[in-house]
């Protein structure tokens, strides 16, 4: 018998196998969790679609879609492979935001910016939007969309590429990005029976988590434990029920908005300018055609300013059919970094829909009120009319309207209509004066029912006498009211006799000085004068404020409008087309696409400046509000000084690096000259042409003749190249207002020696 005999030691019987059952290896059924998965999104996307109206479900139930896709997709990656599902998943993702209202080419062509841009808009508009959103801005629906699709692929992207099996963490994981989606709306929307929402949730749930683990067997008594813990969570519901969320979405939102907000004062002041233009953009108008925006008219000559006052006594008649077909467009109009309660529209506005409140009638005909005030994100649709006449059409409007019907005495006598101050001595109150149409003698002798006139004597014993024998000088020779409303119009712009200045003298009677004395304002002076030259001269008249036109983004087809657009301008009344635009002020003007003009600081007065100028503001101040943020009066921030000295020691290095360069083309230095004016923050829109550049800076001869010589190389075949001397001119007229900075940036679009620009799209938004 050998004593080396092994022996086994063996379990007891059956033992193996009741360890086996007691262990079971995970059960995998993918096509019942793209079931779970389905069922728990679909009911997402429902309560999802509530925050909108109309309810966007085709948009929806295509994320939920690109949701599943990604899901099948995991569940087939032994199959396809990790570089199959990984290009799935980056499609996706463009395809979601394709879903979501980002315009398709966008997408493709991957402009990332530009959407960036306008999803920034579209969530700062959240603030201010009212549940379920009925509105017309359509970011805000592509933004509320995004959200809804970034939960939906957060789930697909789990399931797509989780490492191993999928556990009760990693379901946990995919779940939660769907019960947001359900549960988020809910927080802005009270469901109806919200308890039994809850327990539909709680089933759905439920079904993601455990449904493909449970074997049939088990099912009825899952079935039954599950019916007890959803009835057990209705009965404690209304006790654990706080009426209000733990995450408040509202505060979550306002931390979306704008940290700057504008609010502007239309007032005519005449004082210096003393407030920052900052460049924040503050509308966005859709339109098929440019126009000036207007927030007021300003109806009435007070003696010292223009201001807003209802002159009618009697509705003035609609223009021509054939004018009001030609001439009116339906715009629609998004506020940004701005808060008013003016609907700012153009030219005539009739009655806005989708506005935020009710439309109220303002102080003129054709302008509206919000009851409520307009915020970041508001949008609203208006039809306005702006006729633009042709030089022949004006000339031939008062042609026979004199006398007849189409020249409507009631209804205009308030827009012949000044009121003028008497000597101190004589202590009379400020008289009205009817002044006579032009072409006429006198005023018709049945208006004594229309307003109160004065005697003639009025306009002799006030401040303005010599004011009215310019506007006599003005009206010889001129034939029609156009001809002398043109005269007027080049009188003022004319570069020989007005310069534009944002600090002028401050006078007891604004206008008078500026029109006698200091030739020096910007466009409430240019405005306000010809407006009063005007009906000094028998043409109806009155000033507008708002905004110009601004620059066109050929992105996203519309006029982006900053605070530096805030401008007034003159509105003439002829027979058959209604208010006409004129525009007295300089191309110099910022509004304009001019030069920054020096901004005046709040001390600087001058003599015989009247104690009522002190107090007003002017046209486009900024007013802070609980979200504005004031400039800084010490200096560039840390961390503009830190990008400012990077530009500089790029600047220095590309000097060095391109001595000896080839002289450059007129192709070449048209290139440069369209990027110096967009890093400067003055980008061309499109159609302009190098004169009317040139025009431009007039102001200043030398910067002028580099436009001229690039425009000699460029089109008429010769010429010199512009001197240095030119070049720094320009530079100057770039830097214009701009402080150190402005200094800085200018060096930096146009730096001493000419530099091989790069590629250079001529495109508003990507230039910006």
């Amino acid at each position: 018998m050998s004593t080396g005999a092994q022996i086994a030691v063996l379990p007891p019987v059956g033992r193996r196998g009741e360890r086996s059952r007691a262990q079971p290896a995970p059960t995998q059924r993918p096509l019942m969790r793209l079931v779970a998965v389905g069922a728990l999104g679909l009911y997402g996307i429902l309560r999802w679609a509530t925050m909108l109206s109309p309810a966007p479900t085709w948009r929806l139930l295509g994320l939920l879609g690109l949701c599943l896709a990604l899901a099948a997709a995991g569940a087939l990656r032994p199959v396809l492979g990790r570089g199959v599902v990984a290009i799935a998943a980056i499609l996706s993702v463009l395809a979601m935001f394709a879903l979501s209202g980002v315009p398709l080419a966008w997408v493709v062509h991957l402009r990332i910016a530009v959407t960036a841009s306008w999803i920034e808009g579209g969530v700062s508009a959240l603030p201010g939007v009212n549940v379920p959103y009925s509105g017309i801005n359509d970011w805000v629906r592509v933004v509320v969309l995004l959200g809804a699709g970034l939960l939906l692929l957060d789930t697909g992207f789990m399931l797509a590429f989780v490492p191993g099996g999928l556990g009760d963490l990693r379901r946990a994981g995919a779940a939660l990005p769907l019960i947001a989606l359900a549960v988020i709306p809910a927080t802005l929307v009270r469901p109806q029976l919200p308890y039994l929402q809850g327990v539909i949730l709680f089933a759905l749930l439920a079904l993601l988590m455990w449904g493909e683990r449970v074997r049939r067997d088990d099912l009825a008594a899952v079935l039954t434990l599950g019916a007890i813990v959803g009835a057990a969570g209705m009965i404690l519901a209304p006790r654990l029920d706080q009426h209000q969320p733990w995450v408040d979405p509202h505060a979550l939102a306002n931390s979306f908005s704008p940290t700057h907000v504008d609010s502007f004062d239309w007032s005519q002041r005449y004082g210096p300018l003393n407030w920052p233009r900052t460049g924040h953009e503050v509308l966005d108008v859709q339109a098929a055609h440019s126009d000036y925006w207007k927030a007021e008219d300003l109806d009435a000559f007070d003696g010292y300013g223009w201001v807003s006052d209802n002159v009618e006594q009697a509705s003035l008649p609609a223009a021509d059919p054939a004018a009001l077909a030609r001439w009116t467009q339906t715009i629609q109009v998004t506020i940004k970094a701005m808060t008013t309660t003016d609907v700012i529209a153009a030219g005539y506005a009739y009655q806005p829909t989708h506005l935020p409140g009710l439309a109220l009638s303002g102080v003129g005909a054709g302008t509206w009120l919000s009851t409520t005030q307009l915020g970041p994100g508001a949008s609203y649709s208006v039809r306005v009319y702006t006729p633009a006449p042709t030089a022949h059409q004006l000339s031939t409007a008062y042609d026979g309207a004199l006398g007849s019907p189409a020249f409507p005495w009631p209804a205009l006598a308030g827009y012949l209509t000044l009121s003028l101050p008497q000597p101190t001595s004589s202590q009379l109150p400020p008289q009205s004066v009817l002044l006579a149409p032009y072409g006429s003698r006198a005023p018709p002798q049945n208006l004594s029912d229309v307003t109160s006139v004065s005697g003639p004597g009025a306009i002799a014993d006030s401040p303005y006498a010599r004011v009215y024998a310019l506007a006599r000088r003005l009206a010889r020779g001129a034939r029609t009211p156009y001809a002398y409303a043109l005269r007027v119009e080049r009188y003022l712009s004319g570069a020989n006799n007005f310069t534009y200045n944002e600090n002028p003298p401050l006078s007891t009677y604004p206008l008078e000085s500026f029109l006698l004395t200091s030739h020096l304002g910007y466009c409430q002076q240019f405005a306000g004068a010809m407006a009063l030259l005007l009906r000094f001269g028998g043409v109806p008249a009155r000033v507008a404020a708002g905004f110009a036109s601004g620059t066109y983004s050929s992105a996203s087809r519309q006029w982006v409008v900053t605070d530096i657009d805030a401008h007034a301008w003159v509105e003439a009344w002829f027979p058959h087309y209604g208010w006409v635009r004129f525009d007295p002020t300089p191309g110099a003007a910022p509004a304009r696409g001019g030069r920054l003009a020096p901004i005046a600081t709040a001390a600087g007065g001058g003599k015989g400046a009247s104690t009522q100028q002190a107090p007003r503001r002017t046209i486009g101040t900024t007013t802070p509000t609980a979200h504005s943020t004031k400039a800084s009066g010490g200096g560039p921030s840390a961390v503009l000084i830190g990008v400012l000295a990077v530009l500089v020691v790029a600047l220095v290095m590309g000097l060095i690096a391109t001595r000896g360069v080839a002289e450059p083309s007129g192709e070449q230095l048209l290139m440069e000259l369209e990027r110096a004016l967009a890093r400067s923050g003055r980008p061309v829109s499109s159609g302009v042409t190098l004169v009317e550049l040139e025009h431009r800076f007039r102001t200043s001869a030398e910067a002028a003749a580099y436009v001229r010589a690039i425009r000699a190389i460029r089109f008429a075949g010769g010429g010199e190249t512009p001197t240095r001397r030119q070049r720094r001119a320009l530079r100057a007229q770039l830097r214009a207002g701009l402080g150190l900075g402005g200094r800085l940036r200018a060096l930096w679009a146009l730096p001493p020696q000419w530099l091989p620009p790069e590629r250079f799209r001529h495109r508003t938004d990507e230039a910006a």
